[in-house]
């Protein structure tokens, strides 16, 4: 027998929806029965035809028929939810749109942008090339009632055959991030520079790191120097510091809950017509590898942080034996290679690895003598709050 819910009770707002038989339903007390499922028509041209999301302002769905609450008119609520495998009881998203007609009209636009976001999450940030399939169904519910997901059922799935990619735009990625608080260098009057992560073709535009010591207090950001932006202009936070909180004070500005060194990453992406961020925060972390230390292993070995602002520092070096016995140093940013946040040291300046100091092999070799620092005997100093340094 179907789950069946008395409508009076419903009416008169109870806790708990009452169980009522089959043999109490009657004219003058109708009764809420639960449906098992709908039915989601496939569009006729789902198999052999593909919706270009981008180029296209609608993708149409129809309900064959409306779920049947016991054969009394209900208002009916739809929700759309898209999956990129069916299979994946726990990967379907919902669209935020909601419906209450039976023909369905999906923002095309919208659902280009949900897929791509979908997409990127399962397969490291990539773009999908090409036809994809993508898994349609709908979600039921009842409207006006003061319980929430009230008559809650699910249709069948379709799949339909989408083309998705970004739209052409004249916003571009930014090229630059800075920083600016109150214990950053000189407070509120140094915008330091994030570094981009070095990319080397594999996607990472749009991405940018630093150290920061955060004395518990406030900074705001920006795309360029003055533009004081804060909590409020970052779409995402993925706060990987036990203990730790962030919010925003009464200026506005990010605020740490805990005093210490942080990791910063700020992720840019070009969603529609807009720049979407997501600001990483991690704890503060630095390591040497390479040649120079733990007899080459090049797993990375953990630099002695300051308890404030000041000076991080390592003179453990145990060389590998016959190889050049060179600095190799880098900011630990989670999800990013080491070599991406790779640096050295020269003339009293850190120099990240980028497209003009793109060390493969060594420094040396691959960009100059003068980048190559001999460490054995000496003692590495790194002042991340204004990237400096020496090896002495």
């Amino acid at each position: 027998m179907k789950k069946i819910y008395n409508s009076l009770l419903l009416a008169m707002v109870a806790v708990l929806p009452m169980l009522t038989s089959c043999s109490d339903d009657n004219g003058s007390n109708p009764t809420l029965t639960l449906p098992e499922t709908f039915v989601l028509n496939t569009p006729e041209f789902a198999a052999n035809n593909v919706y270009d999301l981008p180029a296209s302002k609608f993708v149409n769905l129809t309900v064959n028929t409306q779920p049947n609450y016991g054969g009394w008119p209900a208002a009916v609520t739809y929700a759309v939810q898209i999956s990129l495998d069916d299979k994946n009881a726990d990967g379907w998203k919902e669209l935020s749109a909601t419906y209450t007609s039976t023909v369905i009209n999906i923002n095309a636009s919208a659902l280009n942008v949900a897929v791509l976001e979908m997409y990127r999450a399962a397969h490291e940030d990539a773009t999908p090339e090409g036809v994809m399939p993508l898994y349609v169904r709908l979600r039921a519910y009842l409207a006006d009632s003061d319980y929430e997901n009230l008559g809650e059922v699910f249709s069948n799935t379709i799949k339909l055959n989408v083309l998705t990619y970004e739209p052409e735009t004249d916003i571009t990625l930014p090229t630059q991030v800075f920083v600016c608080g109150n214990s950053i260098d000189e407070a509120w009057t140094t915008w330091k520079p994030l570094t981009p992560v070095f990319d080397s073709g594999k996607g990472k535009d749009g991405r940018f790191y630093t150290m920061i010591y955060n004395g518990a207090d406030g900074f705001k950001w920006g795309f360029k120097e003055k533009d004081w932006f804060g909590y409020d202009m970052i779409d995402e936070f993925d706060n990987q510091v036990e203990g730790m909180e962030i919010t925003a004070d009464g200026d506005g500005n990010i605020v740490f809950s805990k005093a210490g060194w942080y990791v910063l990453e700020f992720i840019t992406k070009i969603v529609g017509d807009e720049i979407k961020v997501k600001l990483v925060v991690a704890p503060g972390k630095a390591c040497v590898t390479g040649n120079c230390v733990d007899n080459g292993s090049w797993s990375g070995v953990e630099m002695t942080a300051p308890a404030g602002k000041g000076e991080w520092t390592f003179s453990d070096w145990t060389p590998a034996a016959g190889d050049p016995a060179e600095l190799r140093a880098f900011i630990v940013v989670p999800g990013e290679d080491w070599w991406r946040t790779e640096f050295t040291v020269v003339d009293g300046k850190i120099v990240w690895r980028d497209k003009e100091h793109n060390c493969d092999g060594n420094w040396r070799d691959d960009v100059g003598p003068e980048y190559s620092i001999e460490v054995i005997g000496k003692t590495l100093k790194v002042n991340f709050d204004n990237n400096t340094g020496t090896v002495e």
